[in-house]
């Protein structure tokens, strides 16, 4: 992922007690939850009309890179976007960056995919959630 992508959606991250390990640090097992937290934060302002009970999303694929050590007292940002809009599934990106020092502590790519839930299957990404994604998002590639 490349640090020159332009994040809109940016929300702090309070790090807390129990996220911190025997060594002083965040536990990477934490990480995802930051990331998370994220994906929430940018469905709610992205695409509201996301539900969970009729169509929502499921995870395919995820992996975090580990950049910096993240300690108790350090505050952070969780930034996401949208980086690849396919037919039935989207790329995220999140990083994680020191809200003081705007040092990049951590990056993230997801691969998400749209998901019937009732019917426990995959779908095509309704062209309400693309044309939201594609407005508030730079840069975006579509497959």
């Amino acid at each position: 992922m490349e640090n020159k992508a332009i994040f809109k959606n940016i929300m702090p991250i309070q790090v807390r007690f129990s996220d911190v390990d025997i060594m002083g640090h965040v536990s990477n097992t934490v990480y995802q939850n930051y990331y998370d937290s994220g994906k929430v934060h940018y469905f709610d302002k992205v695409l509201p009309e996301l539900d969970f009970d009729q169509i929502g999303v499921v995870g395919a694929s995820v992996k975090i890179d580990y950049l910096k050590p993240i300690f108790m007292k350090t505050k952070i940002l969780v930034e996401t976007r949208v980086a690849v809009l396919g037919h039935k599934s989207f790329t995220m990106e999140h990083q994680l960056v020191d809200a003081c020092s705007n040092e990049l502590l951590s990056t993230c790519t997801a691969v998400l995919v749209c998901y019937a839930i009732k019917e426990q299957q995959s779908l095509s990404i309704p062209q309400k959630w693309r044309e939201n994604i594609l407005a508030y998002d730079e840069n975006v590639i579509v497959k």
